[in-house]
């Protein structure tokens, strides 16, 4: 099946062992990434590299959240839940579900989760997936409880790589909405250019400029540390926890390279309850 061309892009940035489950491995091997082929070609060798150690560190913090909330509830006997919003065709759902079976994933976006279902064809079975717009509230709510979300189970919700496009009142709306039902949160966020280690703010300024151009974007939002905690903590989150891809990046693969330098990464993870 053949996806968008920044689907594609983010898909070519991922670090396959990221993935362990078969399931996982048969469900990425039937996407199609020829159509971000043109796309990926505008960008240097070096260039990919970067952004592939960005996309990977924050893939890997985001399934590290999700493993260690749901293995927390499984010795405690108690049924966690998982909620990937604009979960798109990222194989995430795919490996969580094969890795904790009784445990329901809700994957949701706007477009293309009939596909996603026809792929997966009930492997595994415990997710469920929703196309509906994750700013409207309402029917957020309301699709959920449909399809048998417990509000009274354990959950986390995860953003990765969408608060970028988000209006900031959109993303406000979906932060009061988890943590008024206390769902745990993780997510991602690009610092402001200028908060960038200048020896690596390119990288920053130039993703973002080609992916506007071809998707014909109006904005992309930027955040600092103090903005988006301050937001997290106005919505009702009590502990909020921000980690740089130095540390992440030293975790996934045993070494700081190459974000050695202070802010020299432009992604920054978040895990909140």
């Amino acid at each position: 099946m053949k996806i968008s061309a920044t689907s594609t892009l983010v898909l070519n940035w991922s670090d396959k062992s990221l993935w362990q489950c078969q399931e996982t491995m048969n469900y990425n091997a039937q996407l199609d990434l020829s159509e971000g082929e043109p796309l990926f070609k505008l960008f240097s060798e070096e260039e990919s590299f970067m952004h592939k150690q960005a996309v990977s560190g924050r893939k890997f913090f985001m399934k590290k959240n999700a493993v260690e909330f749901l293995q927390k509830c499984n010795n405690v006997n108690q049924s966690g839940q998982v909620i990937i919003l604009a979960a798109g065709l990222a194989p995430r759902s795919v490996e969580i579900g094969s890795l904790f079976p009784s445990s329901s994933v809700f994957d949701l976006d706007k477009f293309l989760m009939d596909d996603k279902r026809a792929l997966t064809n009930g492997n595994p079975c415990n997710i469920k997936f929703i196309e509906c717009d994750i700013t409207d509230i309402d029917g957020l709510t309301e699709n959920l409880i449909k399809c048998d979300f417990k509000m009274q189970n354990p959950s986390i919700a995860i953003m990765e790589g969408i608060i970028y496009y988000l209006t900031k009142d959109g993303f406000k709306k979906i932060l009061q909405f988890l943590s008024k039902n206390n769902i745990a949160f993780a997510e991602d966020f690009c610092l402001k250019p200028e908060l960038v280690n200048e020896k690596t703010q390119f990288y920053l300024t130039d993703v973002f400029r080609k992916i506007m151009q071809e998707v014909h974007l109006d904005f992309i939002n930027f955040y600092s540390v103090e903005e988006m905690t301050n937001i997290l903590y106005e919505a009702g989150y009590k502990n909020v926890n921000i980690i740089n891809m130095q540390k992440i990046q030293e975790e996934r693969v045993g070494d700081k390279i190459p974000f050695v330098e202070e802010n020299s990464c432009w992604v920054m993870n978040v895990y909140a309850d």
